[in-house]
């Protein structure tokens, strides 16, 4: 997993194209209605308004098909990640919905904050909750299929 502040985004997503499409929408996020946006070719953004829930509330989750580029508008959360080696999943592969539930034992800690993004890749299990108490924040939420990225 990586993060970084949205002025380095060029430096990972090596798209060149994809990187300015991508950063422009980052960048005008507070424009932008809640819902599914198009961005380019397959890569769509979701843009997300919510409050943050505790860990015992969310799942742990990966992709096959798509890269997870999370970007904080506002707000803040704490992403628990772990790689995906040795990890069993607890559900089936979900193919409409990209997705794969797991329950590691251990997490990295990591804060995303306002301006900053991450980016899961397939081998990243991922899980984004409340850093201390919930809290309202706005979240853009980039599927990049990895053979655009």
């Amino acid at each position: 997993m990586i993060i970084d502040k949205l002025s380095n985004i060029s430096n990972h997503v090596k798209n060149p194209e994809l990187c300015e499409a991508i950063k422009t929408f980052l960048q005008n996020a507070q424009e932008k209605e809640v819902g599914t946006h198009t961005i380019l070719g397959k890569t769509v953004a979701k843009v997300q308004e919510y409050q943050t829930k505790p860990l015992e509330q969310v799942k742990t989750e990966a992709h096959v098909k798509f890269i997870d580029l999370q970007y904080m508008h506002t707000g803040c959360e704490l992403v628990l990640s772990q790689n995906i080696e040795g990890q069993k999943p607890v559900t089936e592969y979900n193919d409409v919905k990209d997705v794969i539930f797991y329950s590691p034992e251990k997490y990295e800690k990591s804060q995303l904050l306002a301006g900053y993004f991450a980016i899961m890749l397939p081998e990243d299990l991922h899980q984004c909750v409340a850093l201390n108490n919930p809290e309202q924040i706005k979240k853009v939420v980039v599927k990049i299929p990895i053979e655009e990225f």
